[in-house]
């Protein structure tokens, strides 16, 4: 909402909004938009074109909603009002259970690097280097992450189809980063997350193409049941863009990359090979419309986006960073970009799943997923305002399991943010690295500790 929010100030609209009292990743850039934020429960403004929502806070049934439907003022969802937006322009879709924010920040890097100035919607809290989320420009193109995540969780209550909020866009270029399993909320198994996939992927339009994860096979079986042009990165010999080579040591990520024969050295300051392939995705979306970005894409001066691997600095001695994974695949990925990194150090990640339902149908990855930790401690699980709380399921049970399966492997269940301060402050020794995992509200940690 906040990307869309900088996109409606640049298209010239006056804007206001509406959220609860609790702090988030955007209220600075919210304040620094001078944006008026009331509470749910107060009249909207007299005048008002159209009021937008996200699932987020009850959606359709949210009481300012339901009382502009009651009064006939327009009402769209998030993932609607974008599309407006999007639609107009050469879009360029990034969508996949992982990386989406990544790598549309990436691309937008990357065409602003080379003076394109494009438009573009990013859902983080910003993008060091741009200093935004979103824009609304004269550009002819428009980078947008595309989520997978419906506007209507309550859907599969009402017994009615999901609307994937991807569904409205129209993209030119389409990435997809990964297939993975996620959303047990309103996605019943894989086989109807793939089938939502491919029917975005068919939403290419024909004079565009797809732009394909190799090493992900799922997808590849996938991608060859559209009728869509595409082309691929990874690992995979038969990549379009191969990655060849990786390195990783502290401050310092490498690869080498083939495209038609040609090799091409990828630098980056972030950790992790997830993070060479993420760039690799975004240098293959641009690519083709611009070659020049196969040697001047800036992608070494990039410093990810908040809550992305974001370097938290040094805090007491201790080197701190913080990621929003909240998916097994990201949770694993993350610890070893972390090895490679710090191989010798003191390494604690500390973890906040995110929901009951992720957490309970996705529990033995979650365990795997902490395979190569060295000590983790959690606090209780993230529940969504969507769900219920449920006792099966906890990050205690959670604890015992991985301590269970891998018995070189420390892991306690903190509970609550306030105990994981005083573990940072009592615990941690300068040289230790901490790394805090989690889409809920474990980053606020940072700022307890610094108080």
């Amino acid at each position: 909402m906040t990307s869309l929010a900088q996109i409606l100030i640049d298209a010239g609209k006056n804007i206001q909004g509406s959220d609860v009292p609790q702090k988030f990743v955007t209220e600075n850039k919210l304040q620094e938009l001078k944006i008026k934020v009331d509470h749910f429960d107060l009249p909207l403004p007299e005048k008002i074109d159209c009021v937008v929502y996200t699932a987020a806070h009850n959606g359709v049934n949210n009481p300012q909603v339901q009382w502009a439907q009651q009064h006939n003022i327009p009402t769209f969802s998030q993932a609607e009002a974008l599309s407006f937006f999007f639609n107009q322009k050469k879009g360029i879709a990034v969508c996949g259970v992982g990386g989406k924010s990544t790598v549309s920040a990436m691309i937008t890097w990357i065409l602003e690097n080379i003076g394109k100035n494009p438009s573009f919607s990013v859902g983080v809290g910003n993008i060091p280097g741009l200093e935004k989320t979103g824009a609304w420009t004269d550009s002819k193109c428009f980078v947008a992450e595309a989520d997978e995540y419906v506007i209507d969780p309550s859907a599969p209550e009402k017994g009615i189809e999901i609307t994937p909020r991807f569904s409205f866009l129209k993209p030119y270029i389409n990435i997809c980063t990964n297939l993975r399993y996620d959303h047990p909320d309103v996605y019943r198994d894989f086989d109807h997350t793939k089938e939502t996939f491919l029917k975005f992927f068919e939403q290419t339009k024909t004079e565009g193409h797809l732009v394909i994860n190799a090493d992900d096979s799922e997808m590849m079986n996938l991608v060859k049941q559209t009728s869509k042009k595409f082309i691929t990165f990874g690992e995979n010999k038969n990549a379009d863009f191969q990655l060849t080579d990786y390195s990783s040591q502290e401050g310092t990520t490498k690869g080498t990359f083939k495209y038609k024969e040609q090799s091409y050295p990828l630098k980056m300051q972030i950790p992790g090979k997830f993070n060479i392939l993420n760039a690799l995705a975004a240098i293959a979306a641009v690519a083709p419309l611009h070659p020049e970005v196969l040697t001047n894409h800036g992608l070494e001066k990039f410093k990810s986006t908040a809550r992305r691997f974001e370097n938290m600095g040094k805090i007491n001695g201790v080197q701190a960073f913080d990621d929003y994974a909240h998916h097994p695949k990201e949770v694993s990925v993350a610890i070893q970009a972390l090895n490679e990194w710090y191989p010798n150090a003191r390494k604690v990640i500390a973890f906040q799943s995110h929901t009951y339902s992720r957490t309970k149908e996705l529990f033995t990855d979650f365990v795997d997923a902490f395979a190569n930790a060295d000590e983790i401690v959690m606090i209780d699980i993230f529940s969504s305002a969507r769900e219920k709380s449920d006792a099966t399921i906890s990050s205690t049970i959670l604890c015992e399991a991985i301590e269970e399966k891998f018995t070189k492997v420390k892991a306690k269940n903190l509970e609550t943010l306030e105990n994981l301060t005083e573990f940072f402050k009592k615990s941690l020794q300068p040289g230790d690295v901490f790394l805090t995992l989690g889409a809920g509200d474990i980053y606020e940690v940072y700022e307890m500790v610094n108080k």
